[in-house]
């Protein structure tokens, strides 16, 4: 790690994300179009508005225009692994029971790389 600060914590409060913990979590292209549909975004946000919203972004098309598999595919793979990773870096929680994601924590400087990456994509 760089021990560099970033946004979120830990889930342990163990404090600010290194920058390669950061990097990580945006190497990731369903995390970064989650990441961006969150940004900004009040919770609790659910599942099925998650998926529908990274659906439409990856996709590029409105989301009722994207197949069933395809969100469905996308739904699974953030209850399974991407939202989770994002809980356990301490951006969001996640309830998984409930399929919501009930507080997002979304700061500088990770902001500034999402404003970029919207930009860079689109």
């Amino acid at each position: 790690m760089t021990g560099e600060p970033a946004a979120g914590g830990d889930a342990n409060g163990g404090g600010p994300l290194e920058l390669d913990e950061v990097l990580t979590l945006l190497s990731d292209r369903y995390r970064r179009h989650c990441l961006a549909c969150l940004d900004g975004l009040p919770a609790p946000v659910t599942l099925e508005g998650l998926t529908d919203q990274v659906a439409g972004r990856e996709f590029q098309q409105p989301p009722d225009k994207v197949s069933m598999i395809k969100r469905t595919q996308i739904a699974t793979a953030l209850h399974h692994t991407h939202l989770p990773k994002l809980e356990e870096s301490g951006i969001i929680v996640y309830d998984t029971d409930e399929g919501k994601v009930t507080e997002i924590t979304i700061e500088p400087p990770l902001t500034g790389f999402l404003d970029k990456i919207r930009r860079h994509e689109g």
